[in-house]
């Protein structure tokens, strides 16, 4: 599937290797003991809407019991080159409910920034910034830009894995931290911005309640 999006012109592919899901009812996790060729995966692309429109009919041919979303994002930068700006969001939506927005860094585990890891320098320099928190999730195979796509082999000396970092906060702090990200993928590194798809959830005296943006809202 890499491949093909690949092949299309897709701007980037990412595999990532669950542990405990479920798809069609039916519950798949991964145990001490065994092959855990059924544990679900999830492969996360970015592209056009023109890419991504002509790779889907032979993802849907590839797949028996195809499970796919589609989302906007924005495209921030690509291989270090800055194409837009996190999208200007208010931080409360028409209801009073808070508006979130996701930074997401995608690079190879070799990637680095003076020296060090590319996604341990970003969740450093965020935390010592005050974000309140970063996710470094690593990949099995994947690519992003121009780079062919590379991953776990059996016979390999270096791991050449991606590795997705995630960064989720109000839209007025995440323009500081897009600033640490720019800093950081001066060379590398494809990253895109996001609202927060469409649920808020807040707790309140012991119980959960889901709130649903306006029509329109969120696409």
């Amino acid at each position: 599937m890499v491949d093909l999006l690949y092949r299309h012109g897709v701007d980037g592919a990412t595999v990532l290797l669950g542990v405990d899901g479920t798809a069609h009812g039916v519950r798949q996790r991964a145990r001490f003991v065994g092959r855990n060729a059924d544990v679900p995966l999830m492969i996360i692309s970015v592209g056009t809407g023109a890419a991504i429109a002509t790779a889907l009919p032979e993802l849907g041919a590839m797949l028996d019991r195809p499970l796919l979303t589609l989302e906007r994002i924005r495209v921030c930068k690509r291989d270090g080159h800055k194409l837009a700006e996190p999208e200007p969001l208010p931080d409360a939506d028409p209801a009073g409910l808070g508006v979130w927005q996701k930074l997401m860094v995608y690079a190879g585990e070799e990637a680095q920034h003076q020296g060090h890891p590319l996604y341990v320098q970003l969740a450093r320099r965020l935390l010592q910034a005050g974000a309140a928190g970063a996710t470094a999730l690593r990949g099995v195979w994947g690519y992003h830009g121009d780079h062919e796509p590379h991953g776990d082999r059996l016979l390999s000396l270096r791991r050449k894995v991606p590795v997705l970092t995630v960064v989720i906060d109000t839209p007025a702090r995440i323009r500081r931290w897009f600033g640490i990200v720019d800093e950081l993928t001066h060379e590398t590194g494809l990253v895109t911005c996001e609202m927060v798809p469409a649920f808020h959830a807040r707790g309140r005296r012991g119980d959960l309640r889901l709130f649903t943006l306006p029509a329109g809202e969120g696409a």
